[in-house]
């Protein structure tokens, strides 16, 4: 895949991101086999999206390419989001049917049953359990943007149907995008295979700036503004470590091949003093030290 490149000749950080996300929804269609297809009586394989925001608009484009990068065929079949006019742009230029463009909480169940054989799960981490649930019930392939859940009983969730999706036959790829960053990939492999020893302690950082917030709409109810203002609410997001710092952290339990076994957390906040955002949180410089079995 080409890249553009900044004025010295090196690709931005932008592309690469975008040649990483291309590069693991191909890793999903690899998963599903190159039968896959004609196994459902198509050449052609129906992506369904729900979550229609900056995230799902970049899964979307994202799948259709890996699918290439597969050798494969894919096309966004059918869109859901809480809001319609999340839709608007997907809709558009992926050509999609009105009769398969949803809207309102129960969305995915309604892409769910659109006639899809895969579906990208891209809303609001909080509700990703849930989803991810009916998906395997459905008997549908799953790509799942991290984090996978935001609490415990949402992450027993998965792990439960993890299981039945494995039962199933069922392709799932969540959104841990360094696992299938080549430098990543290369590194780590040479940390495992001993080029500097037993690591005994790692420490992961991720130093970011403040975070968006929406205003509220004429007439949106309390559970709209939250979910359009997701990342401000704990149900929803699961706070920065959750959201973001989950990539630091699963590169930490890549190099050590294990799992913490105890943890514990550094943060700030701050009160935004803008008038127009009052009332929403800054975070950042994020570290967590974590204790992993010798």
């Amino acid at each position: 895949m080409s890249l553009d490149q900044n004025s010295e000749g090196t690709p931005t950080r932008r592309d690469m991101l975008k040649a990483t996300a291309a590069t693991s929804a191909a890793a999903m269609f690899a998963a599903l086999g190159t039968n896959f297809a004609h196994a459902q009586g198509t050449d052609i394989i129906k992506v369904g999206v729900v979550g229609c925001g900056g995230r799902g608009s970049g899964a979307a484009a994202d799948c259709v390419a890996g699918a290439s990068m597969a050798g494969a065929k894919a096309e966004i079949y059918a869109l859901g989001d809480v809001f319609k006019e999340n839709t608007n742009n997907l809709k558009t230029k992926f050509k999609v049917d009105d009769d398969k463009v949803f809207a309102g909480l129960d969305a995915y169940g309604e892409v769910l049953n659109a006639g899809i054989n895969l579906i990208v799960l891209a809303t609001p981490p909080g509700f990703r359990p849930r989803h991810f649930q009916a998906a395997v019930e459905a008997g549908k392939h799953i790509f799942f943007e991290k984090p996978v859940a935001v609490d415990p009983t949402g992450v027993r969730i998965v792990m439960e149907y993890s299981k039945v999706a494995a039962e199933k036959k069922l392709a799932v790829v969540t959104g841990t995008q360094r696992r299938h960053e080549i430098n990543y990939q290369d590194t780590i492999g040479k940390i495992h295979d001993g080029a500097i020893g037993d690591v005994k302690h790692m420490s992961v950082y991720w130093n970011g700036a403040s975070i968006w917030s929406r205003p509220r709409k004429p007439g949106m109810s309390d559970v709209e503004y939250q979910v359009n203002n997701w990342y401000h609410y704990i149900w929803l997001c699961g706070d920065q470590i959750c959201e973001q710092h989950i990539h630091n952290i699963d590169v930490a339990n890549w190099v050590m091949n294990s799992h913490p076994v105890s943890a514990y957390g550094m943060g700030g906040r701050q009160v935004r003093k803008d008038p127009a955002r009052s009332g929403t949180i800054s975070r950042s410089n994020m570290n967590i030290p974590m204790a992993h079995a010798a």
